[in-house]
């Protein structure tokens, strides 16, 4: 189980505003769904949820240790025009899906959950890890935002019939955010109004 943090929020806030016309402040995942969801037909022997430290994340991070998960935290720092940006958190998530690959023989199951298909920095990738998991013979649960999927993803699904599912998050979305209410301040600097949305709960079965 490989959870990129990052991804998962950013698409959630995106369906949010799309779905709901909600700021993405008041946007939040319901981690006890969203855990159940990703390993319900699996009993995971290795779990790593990565992503930068911004404020107010740190009952996450404590959430996710109870749970099991290797939290892989980097601070963020200012890249050239100022602002605050991740540091090789990608590249932390690659490594250790290549260790994951290594250390145990198939079948196994590689569950990422991020679309991000491109390369990083230093010439890793989501993308180029999945290729290794097939060819020593695993299975690959793609988990991502519809919004956020790459292409190449999908263009390799298509050629593994076999060996890949794309289980797409849209259609968990009630189960698995929920709305903080109150006000807050958009993307044009216009104070709007949230109602409270709880979670709904998730619906039971074969994922999608």
């Amino acid at each position: 189980m490989f959870v990129d943090n990052s991804n998962l929020i950013g698409g959630a806030q995106k369906v949010a505003r799309d779905r709901e016309a909600a700021p993405w402040p008041a946007v939040r995942i319901y981690w006890r769904n969203f855990f159940q969801l990703i390993e319900s037909d699996y009993l995971p022997v290795s779990r790593v949820l990565a992503g930068s430290l911004p404020p107010g994340n740190e009952k996450l991070w404590q959430y996710a240790r109870k749970y099991g998960y290797d939290t892989s935290l980097l601070k963020r720092v200012r890249n050239d025009d100022g602002r605050l940006a991740e540091q090789a958190v990608d590249e932390v998530m690659h490594a250790k899906i290549a260790g994951a690959l290594l250390d145990y023989e198939p079948p196994q199951t590689l569950v990422l959950v991020t679309g991000d298909g491109a390369e990083a920095e230093f010439g890793t990738s989501f993308l180029q890890q999945v290729h290794r998991a097939l060819k020593r013979g695993w299975f690959v649960d793609v988990i991502s935002w519809r919004l956020l999927l790459s292409r190449n993803f999908l263009r390799l699904a298509a050629q593994h019939k076999d060996q890949i599912t794309v289980i797409e998050l849209e259609n968990y979305y009630e189960s698995i955010t929920f709305l903080c209410g109150g006000d807050y301040t958009d993307r044009r600097g216009h104070t709007v109004q949230v109602n409270e949305r709880i979670v709904s709960p998730l619906r039971t079965g074969t994922r999608e």
